[in-house]
Formats: C-alpha cells, structure tokens, sequence
C-alpha cells in the first residue's frame, strides 16, 4: 500500500444515509459501461452505451475539448405498466417525510409554487427518469463494492486529502420532494492534515455548491462527530449533500434579485417589529427540507459496507481530459436540473476551487495549519506592546508633572483594549462555531409529538387558496379590486398566525401599527390645518433655545 493510499485510509470518513435512499456510491467504470457520450447542440451520440470506458472518455474529451459533451445513463424513462411494477416494488422503502411548507412562512410557499411551475417551461430531467436510473444502478456488476476516489495534494501547509464520491443519480426532487433532479452526482469531503505534525486540523464537506468557509469544522469542534480518525458525514437524502448532525434540514434555494427583495423585506419588518426580522430562517427563496437522518445504510469503518479508495490525481486521464457533464444536459437555465461536470472541473470547462486551491476555497488561508500558533504569536505581541505604552505613559506623567502641572486620573482607552484582548488571549479560544449560521434543523419524526394538524392542513392548502383568490379578484372583485386584494391579504395573514398559535402576537401588532399610523396623520393633518401656528411655535422654540445657549455661555465664562 502506498503512502498515499495508507494516509487517505486513516482519516476516510464513515457516511450514514437515510432509509429509502436508491442511490450509493458506486464505480465510474459501470457507470460508463451503460452510459453514452452525447455532443450538444446540436445533439449527436459520439460513442453508444456499451462502448464507453474510462480510456475512450479521456480519448473523446480531447478530440472535442471546448465542445459541448455530456453523459447519458438512461435511454428511456419508465413508463406505464413497468413504472407502475417499479414504484409497486419501492413502496415498503418510503420515508416519513418532514413537514416541509409548516416549516416555512408563506412567502416562501408561494415562491415554491411558482418555481415548481417553471419546471414546465425551463428544461427538467424527464419523468420516470430515476425509476430507469435505479433500474440500471441495480443491474451493475460488484453491487457490494463502495468505492471512493482519494486525492492528496500539498497547499498552504497543509496536507489535502480529498474523498470524492460518485451516484448515478440525484433524485432529491422525484424521491424526497426536494429542488431538483439530475443525472450523475459528484461529492466531496476534505480533510486538512498539517505537513510538520501530521495531525489533522480542519475538515469540509460539500453541501449544494454552497462555499467551503460555510462548510468547514475544527478537528477539534465538539460538535463533529467522530468514529476513531474518521469523521462521520450525514448524507442528504436524494441531494448526498454532507451535514455534521443528524436531523431535517430546512434552508432555501435563492436568486440575487429574490434575495435582493429579502433583505427588503426584512429591513420593512425591522421598522414595525424589530425582535421579527431576527435570527435565523430560509428566507425568500425555494424552502426544502434536507433529509440527514442517517437512519439508513452506513459505510466506513464500523459500518455495514467498507470502502473501497481509488487513487486520483491531475495526471488521471479522465480526470483532466474530460471537461463535459457527467450525465443528462437539461440545459436547465437555473442549473438545478443538468448533471455536474467531474471532480476536476466546473459546468463551464473551468477548474474546480475545490481542487485548484483547496485551502483557499475552504478560506484556511489566514488560519495557518496549527491554529493556537497565530493566538501565542499575537499573545507575545500584545504584552510588547502594553509594556511599550505604560513606559510611554509614565514618561508622558513625570514630564507633566515636572511642569506642575495634574496628571489626571482618567484610563487610557487604547490600553485598556490592549489588556482586554491579552486576557481574552490569556483565558484561550472561544469554542469553534461554524463561520456562517447552519441551515434551521427541524425536530427528528420521533420528536414531532402532537403537531397540529391544522397548521400542516393550511401549509399544504395555503398556495391554491392564493391562486382562487386571484382568480377571484381578477374576473369577479366582491369589493372592488382594491379592498377585495386588502381582504385576501388580510384572511391570508390572519389563518397563518392562526395556525401558529400567534393570532393574539398579530393583532396586537397591528392595533400598535394602526395607533402609530392614526396618530402620525393627525398629526400631518393639525399640521397641514394650523400651518401658521406650527411655524410660529417652532420659531418661538428656536429662539428659547438660541437664548439658553447664550445665557450658558456667558454664565460659563462668568
């Protein structure tokens, strides 16, 4: 066993997915042996299933480098009878699923509706799909080997050991009722080992092409869990996206301009109910819930199935010469729907950060490979520098009081900042905490004890009640279409505080609102009726003012 191999082994992570999961780890080699080499635009098969391997992969990828290539694993969808006999055989295999929409406010139901709609006119993987796909990852040879493809580069003093796992399929959307589906899945998860102890420091892993600062933990974090050396990964159900505890995750797929209207949103709930704009949620957006319940089948040390490591590296000719998506191009202009390009590059042909500058990606750079090295240093520099100030002071006090002049009794403020970071250095670093808030986890369905049925009956409903309602406005307004649009507002808002238990909290609310607004135009209005009288109050105040601050001044130098 090489070195490589025998360092990649001993920090390999141990993977628990969730029960109904279809989709495992499996070989690039059976993959490709059932899968076709497809030219966009427009289509043209290059090489057939069945005569695809890794050598003819790498082959093609550099004869049509800069072209449009993708991967396509199944011919055609399940449809009728055999779907029926598919989905009959799977039935037994279904999770409980969470309680997706009561988890989200209504805003982000309505944006969900309408992105679901979108999947009609943007391109989608068909249906039936996944169906064909587990078909095909059933029928592969070696069922029971797992393998992983294991990287180890040198960036930034650390040692990089990259676990990159492959899945025929994402069936998060068709399976679990997630954002999309596609083709081929690529995941990663990385471990920072130092070059001169050779200890493992950090560790990442991916989670929906969110950045690496997001997704890092300290070896040392209390919350990472571990098996030995191994750190142990939830698998998201369907997506494979890598979470550190197990549970439902609910956060939101967004867009600039939707997050745009978000912070909106937020700063306008500020101003009437500033504690409501606060902590965490998932925003405007698409809410989904990530299943990481790790319930289902396990691999790694202390599991079921163990690995199997392949060794990858820049010199791997299907690694650097194929540029092209890994499955079905939906040509998806959201992105969610089409396949992800290889471990090594980009959907657009561009190197992966991940694997160019790992350390960058994952924002290490300022951390150094042994994080209490930079917190002596600075240890070291700040009682320099409080030793440096109190001589400077002292010299500063004897020259005043040389010239009979009070010292004053008054801190200094830069030193006591000085003697405020050295305690805090002195008493060692707070406990890690992840670099940006984690997604809102929600109860375990073990937890979820007396949930009421009306809340999840209105989340549900809520978005058809939305659209009979426009309808409503739009060909017949009961009240006109203004105060008919006030009304459904209204009813909206009122059955959604309703079933959250928190009516009381919103009519209080909007009485303060109504006070605040009937008071602010009384006041507009007495102003705008009396705008005589107004303006000579303010003068007559003005002048009081002016003649106080006068009489102050002159009793001051008195």
């Amino acid at each position: 066993m090489s070195d490589e191999l025998r360092l990649l082994t001993r920090y390999e992570p141990v993977i628990r997915y969730t029960a109904g999961e279809l989709f495992l780890p499996t070989h690039v080699d059976g993959f490709l042996a059932r899968a076709a080499l497809w030219r966009g635009g427009p289509a043209e098969c290059l090489v057939p299933a069945g005569g695809l391997d890794a050598a003819m992969l790498a082959e093609c990828g550099e004869r049509h480098r800069g072209e449009v290539l993708y991967l396509r694993y199944v011919e055609r969808p399940l449809r009728g009878a055999a779907y029926r006999r598919w989905r009959k055989a799977q039935a037994g295999n279904a999770i409980r699923p969470g309680d997706r929409f009561a988890a989200v406010g209504l805003a982000a139901r309505l944006v969900d509706a309408a992105l679901r709609l979108s999947l009609l006119l943007r391109g989608a993987v068909p249906g039936g799909t996944r169906a064909a796909a587990h078909v095909e990852y059933e029928g592969r040879a070696s069922p029971d080997v797992r393998p992983y493809y294991g990287r180890v580069s040198r960036d930034g003093g650390y040692l990089v050991l990259q676990y990159w796992f492959f899945y025929a399929m994402n069936d998060w959307r068709s399976t679990f009722g997630g954002v999309n589906d596609h083709e081929a899945d690529w995941e990663q998860v990385t471990v920072f080992v130092t070059e001169d102890g050779g200890s493992p420091a950090w560790v990442v892993f991916s989670s929906h092409d969110k950045p690496g600062p997001q997704l890092r933990r300290r070896w040392d974090d209390p919350r990472l869990e571990r098996v030995g050396d191994h750190p142990v990964v939830y698998a998201g159900a369907g997506s494979h996206a890598g979470a550190y505890a197990p549970g439902d995750y609910v956060t939101a797929v967004t867009w600039p301009w939707l997050e745009a209207v978000g912070r909106w949103w937020r700063s306008a709930r500020r101003l009437v109910a500033p504690r409501s704009a606060d902590g965490p949620g998932p925003g405007l957006g698409l809410p989904f819930l990530d299943y990481h319940r790790g319930d289902g089948p396990g691999i790694g040390p202390g599991e079921r199935h163990a690995w199997t490591p392949v060794l990858v590296d820049d010199d791997t000719p299907w690694v650097r010469a194929y540029r092209g998506l890994w499955g079905l191009d939906t040509e998806d202009r959201f992105g969610g729907e089409r396949a992800p390009a290889g471990p090594r590059y980009e959907r657009d042909g561009s190197v992966r950060a991940s694997w160019a500058y790992p350390v960058t990606w994952a924002g290490l750079d300022a951390e150094g490979p042994d994080p209490g090295t930079a917190a002596d240093e600075r240890l070291h520099e700040v009682v320099r520098l409080i030793q440096r100030y109190r001589g400077e002071i002292r010299r500063s006090s004897a020259g005043t009081r040389a010239m009979g002049r009070p010292t004053g009794t008054r801190a200094d403020p830069e030193l006591q900042r000085l003697q405020a970071e050295r305690t805090a250095l002195e008493d060692g670093p707070p406990p890690p905490a992840p670099a940006a808030p984690p997604e809102r986890r929600l109860p375990s369905p073990a937890e979820r004890v007396g949930r009421r049925r009306f809340l999840l009956l209105w989340s549900a409903a809520s978005a058809s009640v939305v659209l009979g309602g426009a309808a409503l406005i739009v060909f017949s307004p009961p009240f006109g279409v203004f105060w008919s649009i006030v009304a459904l507002l209204a009813v909206l808002v009122a059955v959604e505080a309703a079933a959250r238990a928190r009516l009381l909290r919103l009519l209080r609310r909007a009485f303060v609102t109504a006070a605040v607004l009937l008071a602010g135009w009384t006041v507009v209005e007495t102003v705008a009726r009396h705008w005589r009288l107004t303006v000579a109050a303010l003068l007559a105040a003005s002048a009081v003012a002016l003649w106080i601050g006068n009489l102050r001044a002159w009793l001051a130098r008195r």
